[in-house]
């Protein structure tokens, strides 16, 4: 359920279904934090913040964090130059949706597979918080944020129905503004080759760029749990103590 953040968008529980609840926290840039909601937040006893934005966009908008949490915080960078890549498919295909979805699912397999660091450090944190609420998010807290939320909710055996509506819940908490606000910022081609159908794909989640990443994985790692042991480089105990915390 979404909790009752006004400066944060798409705060919610990460726990899901059969999950225990209030040990993983997600949402979108922390950008914008009243006074009164940093105190919120504070409140929560978190271990850690994660960021999983790249330096330019925490450039244009860094987290607006107390003190507390500021020594809490780690950047765990991810990209896939999304719009970029959107601007080199107009060029080539013109300004067309269903190209731009094709660019999103490629996204989805690059967080992925061009990240297997991010994703080995990700879990460490979960393990070492020991139970202690941990805080994650990107810009919008819908895809980076929302591949996350899917390894971890896999990892604790979600069935797959749960986790995909918990996922489109960004299209509900999101307006598409703030959906994008920071990419075309991000963007490695002058902001007039952005157009208004890009920013719009780009603002949107569809479960086709979830299912590409479930599709790697089970293709290449065979399910999350193997991808957590054999290509992370985990053993049992560890997938014991993470699924002590969080399932």
């Amino acid at each position: 359920m979404p909790l009752d953040f006004k400066t944060v968008s798409n705060f919610r529980d990460a726990s899901i279904h059969n999950m225990s609840s209030g040990k993983i926290f997600r949402s979108a840039k922390l950008s914008n934090l009243s006074i009164t909601e940093r105190n919120k937040l504070d409140d929560l006893n978190i271990y850690k913040v994660i960021d999983f934005r790249d330096p330019r966009e925490i450039k244009k908008s860094p987290n607006n964090l107390s003190p507390y949490l500021k020594e809490r915080y780690i950047n765990l960078s991810i990209s896939a130059q999304t719009l970029s890549r959107m601007v080199t498919a107009c060029k080539d295909k013109k300004d067309n949706v269903i190209y731009y979805e094709k660019v999103m699912e490629e996204s989805y397999k690059l967080y992925i597979e061009n990240h297997k660091n991010v994703w080995k450090d990700f879990f460490k944190i979960l393990i070492s918080s020991k139970g202690q609420p941990i805080l994650y998010h990107c810009t919008a807290g819908k895809d980076r944020t929302g591949i996350a939320s899917y390894l971890v909710q896999s990892l604790c055996e979600v069935e797959e129905n749960f986790i995909d509506e918990n996922y489109l819940l960004s299209n509900d908490l999101l307006s598409s503004k703030e959906a994008v606000s920071e990419q075309k910022d991000t963007v490695k081609h002058p902001e007039k080759l952005v157009t208004p159908l890009m920013l719009s794909t780009l603002g949107k989640v569809k479960i086709s760029y979830l299912n590409s990443a479930k599709n790697l994985i089970k293709e290449k790692y065979q399910s999350v749990k193997s991808f957590f042991l054999n290509e992370l480089g985990f053993n049992s105990q560890d997938l014991n103590e993470f699924l002590a915390i969080y399932k």
